[in-house]
């Protein structure tokens, strides 16, 4: 049996109300677009390829204009994934009137984070209600993309998980197509060619052959004065860097402990400035796990601290974004 998902008069996620100081919708427009063999008939699509438990609604045209989605073919679906990757919920807007060309998933976004394994990218629709989709790099792909740039991510559905196997600055690839520009080499594989200078390490580029050489510098008329060294660059620090408590307290003391939480309390906000969310250790196994994996969709600068009691904490210097964090987390 194929998993498939009921007929509901479900829409896509309702767009945001609009407000005065509504940004202005991002350029080029941001999108996830999965596209997918499947059929769709009046109990509601179905796949082969959906993995088990994968909810799925019906939207957009082949909701108000059914009889003209309905059937076999490749449809038009709007993802979303869970924090592993797998396709968790997805939207069935339309089915293609000719065969697909071009690879099954699409995303454009704002890059958030990126680790060996996976992809954190936020995507703001012209309409609707931005979001955040986790995708897992597809095997090989092992380029190094930078955070806080816009990206278009090509890639496919293996496994039930969205995997990315390519990618291209968002905003390059939009110029060459629409023909302002030459498109753009794709980062593929282990290298960016936005990140890397061309030629070999300390190579100098060649002068044109039309130049003439450049004329040899007057002789000074007294000793230049030596030099100072060259300083070295200051290391750039990590706005995500991990704290350990000190195994004995030193100056002030105290250093050694998590602020201290109410009586009989296990987990919660403390702090007058940083602010803590405090784990002891008796809430470790069932909460800390949960913690960990909210910790990428933490908006602002933050420390995670080990404790010689055992204890952890998130410190952070933001209390308002701390707290609508530390929501999130509760409600899993």
């Amino acid at each position: 049996m194929w998993p498939c998902g009921s007929l509901r008069s479900v829409e896509a996620p309702p767009p945001a109300e609009p407000t005065p100081r509504a940004r202005k919708p991002p350029f080029p427009p941001h999108q996830a677009t999965l596209f997918l063999e499947g059929a769709l008939d009046a109990e509601g699509f179905r796949s082969a390829r959906l993995p088990p438990g994968c909810s799925v609604a019906v939207a957009g045209y082949a909701l108000t204009q059914p009889e003209a989605h309905r059937g076999e073919g490749v449809f038009v679906l709007w993802p979303r994934a869970d924090g592993e990757g797998r396709l968790q919920q997805a939207w069935v807007s339309v089915r293609l009137q000719r065969p697909l060309e071009g690879p099954e998933l699409v995303v454009h976004g704002l890059l958030l984070h990126a680790d060996r394994r996976k992809l954190v990218v936020a995507v703001e629709p012209r309409s609707g209600e931005a979001f955040r989709l986790i995708l897992l790099r597809a095997p090989g792909f092992t380029a190094r993309l930078q955070p806080r740039k816009a990206y278009r991510l090509e890639g496919t559905l293996q496994g039930g998980k969205l995997q990315v196997e390519r990618a291209f600055p968002l905003e390059q690839w939009w110029l060459g197509e629409k023909g302002q520009k030459p498109r753009p080499e794709p980062i593929e594989g282990d290298r960016n060619p936005y990140r890397e200078a061309p030629g070999k390490p300390g190579e100098k580029a060649p002068l044109p052959a039309s130049s003439p050489p450049a004329p040899s510098p007057p002789p000074s008329k007294r000793p230049e004065p030596p030099r100072p060294a060259p300083r070295k660059p200051r290391a750039k620090r990590d706005l995500v860097r991990v704290w350990r408590a000190p195994e004995e307290p030193a100056e002030p003391q105290g250093l050694g402990l998590p602020p201290p939480l109410p009586k009989g309390q296990v987990m919660g906000l403390v702090g007058e400035g940083p602010f803590y969310l405090v784990l002891k250790p008796q809430a470790l196994d069932l909460w800390w796990p949960r913690v960990e994996a909210f910790l990428p969709q933490f908006p602002r600068r933050y420390e995670v601290r080990w404790y010689p009691d055992g204890s952890r904490a998130v410190v952070a210097w933001d209390l308002e974004a701390l707290k609508v964090w530390y929501k999130r987390v509760l409600r899993g």
